[in-house]
């Protein structure tokens, strides 16, 4: 068999297999393109999910008549402008895009160049060119596609729903909107407006405002500003700004998790599970964090010709951003304390709301029903009664040094159900789950106090001789030197049992074979992280779970009191070990709109 040259239109299509995936790739390089040329609007229109039509339209510099030719050719493009992959300062750079798309689609080209007084057009069908011709375009590049793969059927054929193929398409003109505020978008699809978004003119909210109106009120309103920065040279710098969600409003997905280094939008697990790192025991199992984060780098610290969809960069140090991207989230996140979402406490009223809805005939119904919804109170065991909130109630002297400020958690007025603790505040009641807060209290004491080198140890009079079985036992003793980090020795002792000898002082008057049971039976059933930290985090907050306030347990108000004073001045105490809310907070003109009073 000969080795031959393969036809030009050919290697279109194969380039067009690894460029231009689906619709939504095809979209992505356009609107880039647009972006490219300055533009400041951005039209676009797709139709049955990008499969019959994907049309984008802008108000850019436009192109000259003689490179009209030029940008459907392989290879050929404006921005490598040294002819160097060194300093890359467009978002396209290949000169692939266009060229793929005419491989496997009928492509129309119209463009007026700022210069020129001419519009032009080009048509190219299955990779075959026609001659340029005049166009009525006024302003700027118009590039429509039609029947995208009919010249390659095998990719037509693996392509989704024309209702999943929308959603990619619209995912992605989210994403490039989000990096761009400072550029209207216009997003039709069959004919219907899914997105209509301005210029944002304000300069210092100029990214908050375009956050706002793609991804809601619900996480802008009390998103984590992030802003730091960390030399690379003696003139510069990587920089970080943004924003994150708290950690108790997460999802079950990366949909709502959006990275841009130096305006691109990437996806690179690693610095994902660097920001997840950073929310470490502050998130549930299986959950994920929000975030919209821009990455500002050189553009000679990284390299952006790595993956044929730009999807992908690689950094000179990935080390130095990944702690850039850890540091500063966990700063922020420290420094928010107690705070929870709002989320939480607004299905906590719609559960309201749809309790009363199903419920509406007892309240209206016989005396008889209405008895029967009112017994459900005659259980409610509140104790204690409300008292003055008097200084000489607190016996902490750290508590006495703020007495005077207004608490965001308030004054306890009261104990529900021996588990949960009622306060008021200036803004309304706050309910706290004492046993989830009381963990993460006790977690955050024990790892402060590793990180200081300061664990005390306390020798058992009688060491503990503790049974377990196969499983818990392995792991038990495979991490007897990451447990005498954190304060226990404990030693092999004979046929399935291991014996402990001195535990963390913070602990006090614990039931020692019970803790380590429990530890022994949660790692072998969770398993335990690959990272050092995380299993430290990991074996920490298992302990706290067992130190801490138990459930069921009456609490006077000064011990209320004091829990949450400590709350309020505690890292991530707005959520448990376990990524659970400590908290709810209910507003008094949310109390009042359930009864109807305003």
């Amino acid at each position: 068999m000969e080795i031959r040259r393969l036809p030009q239109n050919l290697i279109n299509q194969i380039a067009a297999g690894e460029v231009i995936e689906r619709p939504s790739s095809a979209l992505k390089e356009l609107i880039e393109n647009s972006l490219d040329a300055d533009a400041t609007q951005i039209d676009i229109m797709i139709e049955n999910g990008g499969k019959n039509l994907i049309s984008v339209s802008d108000n850019g510099i436009g192109i000259k008549k003689s490179h009209i030719p030029l940008a459907v050719e392989r290879h050929a493009t404006s921005k490598l402008p040294n002819d160097t992959l060194n300093k890359i300062e467009f978002l396209g750079f290949r000169g692939e895009a266009l060229p793929s798309i005419a491989a496997v689609s009928e492509l129309n080209l119209q463009s007026k160049h700022i210069e020129s007084n001419q519009a032009w057009s080009l048509d190219i069908v299955a990779g075959n060119f026609h001659e340029v011709y005049p166009s009525s375009r006024e302003i700027g590049t118009k590039v429509s596609i039609k029947k995208l793969f009919f010249a390659t059927p095998a990719r037509l054929k693996f392509l989704k729903s024309s209702q999943i193929e929308k959603s990619y398409c619209h995912q992605i003109v989210l994403k490039i909107a989000m990096a761009n505020p400072a550029v209207s978008f216009n997003f039709k699809a069959d004919g219907r407006e899914l997105l209509n978004i301005k210029t944002e003119n304000k300069s210092d909210t100029l990214y908050l405002n375009r956050i706002r109106n793609l991804m809601g009120t619900g996480f802008s309103d009390e998103a984590i500003k992030i802003e730091n920065a960390k030399q690379i040279t003696n003139t510069k710098f990587a920089k970080i700004s943004g924003f994150i969600g708290l950690p108790t409003l997460n999802k079950s997905n990366y949909n709502q998790q959006h990275l841009f280094v130096n305006g691109r939008s990437i996806q690179d697990r690693s610095l994902s599970g660097a920001i997840r790192s950073a929310y470490r025991d502050t998130l549930p199992k299986g959950r994920f964090p929000i975030f919209c984060l821009f990455i500002d780098v050189p553009t000679d610290f990284i390299d952006v010709n790595v993956h044929p969809g730009k999807t992908e960069v690689r950094f000179q140090d990935s080390a130095l951003i990944r702690s850039l991207l850890v540091g500063s989230i966990s700063r922020e996140l420290h420094s928010s304390f107690s705070q929870t979402t709002s989320e939480i406490s607004k299905e906590a009223l719609e559960r309201f709301v749809i309790d009363e809805r199903e419920n509406s005939g007892k309240f209206y119904g016989s005396s008889k029903d209405h008895d029967e919804k009112q017994s459900i109170f005659d259980k409610i065991e509140v104790k204690p009664q409300k008292k003055a909130f008097k200084n000489n109630d607190f016996e902490n002297d750290t508590i006495q040094t703020i007495k005077n400020e207004n608490f965001p958690l308030g004054a306890p007025i009261g104990q529900f159900n021996k588990n949960y603790i009622i306060s008021q505040n200036s803004n309304g009641i706050v309910i706290i789950d004492q046993h989830a807060a009381h963990e993460r209290l006790t977690l955050e004491k024990m790892k402060l106090a590793r990180k200081n080198k300061s664990i005390e140890r306390q020798i058992l009079l009688l060491p503990e001789v503790v049974e377990l079985e196969p499983v818990p036992l392995e792991i038990i003793k495979d991490n007897i030197d990451l447990l005498a980090d954190i304060g226990f020795v404990i030693e092999p002792f004979g046929d399935g049992m291991v014996v402990v000898r001195e535990i963390p002082a913070l602990l006090g008057e614990v039931d020692v074979k019970q803790i380590i049971i429990d530890l022994g039976d949660d790692l072998s059933e969770s398993g335990l992280p690959s990272s050092y930290l995380a299993k430290i985090d990991l074996i920490l907050g298992n302990i706290a779970c067992h130190r801490s306030v138990r459930s069921g347990r009456n609490l006077n108000e000064t011990e209320m009191n004091q829990l949450l004073r400590e709350m309020e001045k505690t890292p991530n105490s707005g959520q448990c070990n376990h990524g659970r809310p400590t908290s709810i907070s209910l507003s008094l003109k949310d109390i009042e709109k359930l009864f109807n009073r305003t």
